[in-house]
C-alpha cells in the first residue's frame, strides 16, 4: 500500500507544510537528526510526512538538478532502510473496482475481439476509447496493479473479453521494490497464459515509464525500470507475436525528463503525456493489423 500513502501525500500535501515548503537545508538537517533517533511509530510517520511533503515541493527542481539534491537524497534513503514499510499486498484489495467491472459488462455490449488495454494505473488514466476512436478499444485497467494481481483476476479482466490484441502496461512491481527478475518472470507468466487461450495474438509490452518520484519510491527503482525493460525488449525479440514498444523515448528531451507532462503527484501522466504515447501505439497496432 505504499504507492497509495505516496499518491495520498503528493496530491493532498501536508498540512504542517501547506503554507510554506522546508528548504534543503532544514530538510537535510531534519534527515540528519532523524537518523539518530530510535525508531518508533511517531518517528516513522513523521519521518514520511514529512520526506513526501519536502520531495512534492521539489520534485521538479530535482529532476533538472539532481546533483544539487543528491546528498539529502542519500540521507533519505538510509532514512527508508532504517524505518520500513510493509509492502506487502493482498491479492484482492481491488475487488471492488473488478465488481465494478463485472456489472458493467453485464448490462453493456462490449465489442468483439477488441484491442485489450489492460494494467496499472497508466491504463487507468489513459482515455483509450479517445485516444483511438477508430479501433474496437476495451480498457480494463484497475488501480495500482501488480502483475500477480492482473493474473488473479484474469477471467474476469482479460480471458472473458477474448480480444484479438492487448496492450500492456505494469510498473507496480519493480515500483514495489521487486527486482527486474521477479517483473519479467511475472509478464512471462501473464503471456504463456493469454497464448494458452488466444493462440498467438499480437501482445504490446509497453516499456516502463520513468517518473518524477522515481528515486522517491526507491533508491533503484528508475535503474530498476531500465534493468526490465531491456529484458523486456530481449524477451519481445525471441518471440514472434510479442512486441516491445519504446515509451519512455518520448517522454524525454535533451537527456531529462520532461517535467510538464505528469498530474501534481509527479507520478502519472497528464492529458499531454499521454499525447505522446497515443502516435507510436496508433503506429504499432497499424503495422500489425496491416
Amino acid at each position: 500500500m505504499l504507492k497509495k500513502i505516496i499518491i495520498l501525500f503528493f496530491l493532498t500535501g501536508c498540512a504542517a507544510f501547506a503554507q510554506q515548503s522546508e528548504t534543503l537545508e532544514e530538510y537535510r538537517n531534519y534527515l540528519q537528526a532523524v537518523l539518530k533517533t530510535a525508531p518508533n511509530e511517531q518517528v516513522v510517520s513523521e519521518f514520511y510526512r514529512r520526506s513526501f511533503a519536502f520531495w512534492r515541493a521539489n520534485k521538479i527542481d530535482y529532476n533538472n538538478e539532481p546533483d544539487k539534491f543528491s546528498s539529502t537524497m542519500a540521507l533519505y534513503h538510509q532514512g527508508r532502510d532504517k524505518f520500513p514499510r510493509d509492502r506487502s499486498i493482498k491479492l484482492d484489495r481491488f475487488e471492488d473496482t473488478i465488481d465494478m467491472f463485472r456489472r458493467f459488462d453485464r448490462r453493456d455490449r462490449l465489442p468483439d475481439n477488441p484491442i485489450l488495454f489492460v494494467g496499472s494505473s497508466s491504463i487507468v488514466f489513459w482515455e483509450t476509447a479517445v485516444s483511438f476512436p477508430e479501433y474496437p478499444v476495451i480498457n480494463r485497467g484497475f488501480g495500482g496493479a501488480s502483475l500477480p494481481e492482473i493474473m488473479y483476476y484474469y477471467d474476469d479482466v482479460i480471458k472473458k473479453h477474448n480480444p484479438s490484441m492487448m496492450v500492456v502496461y505494469c510498473d507496480i512491481d519493480v515500483e514495489n521494490g521487486k527486482s527486474p527478475d521477479f517483473a519479467v518472470d511475472a509478464f512471462k507468466t501473464l503471456i504463456e497464459k493469454v497464448e494458452q487461450d488466444f493462440s498467438d495474438i499480437p501482445v504490446l509490452l509497453l516499456s516502463m515509464k520513468p517518473t518524477l518520484v522515481d528515486d522517491i519510491l526507491g533508491r533503484d527503482v528508475r535503474k530498476n525500470k531500465m534493468i526490465t525493460n531491456q529484458k523486456l525488449s530481449e524477451y519481445a525479440d525471441s518471440k514472434n507475436n510479442i512486441y516491445y514498444i519504446d515509451i519512455t523515448t518520448p517522454m524525454m528531451a535533451n537527456g531529462k525528463l520532461k517535467d510538464d507532462i505528469f498530474i501534481a503527484d509527479g507520478m502519472h501522466l497528464n492529458a499531454k503525456g499521454y499525447t505522446l504515447w497515443d502516435p507510436v501505439i496508433r503506429k504499432m497496432i497499424n503495422n500489425i493489423r496491416e
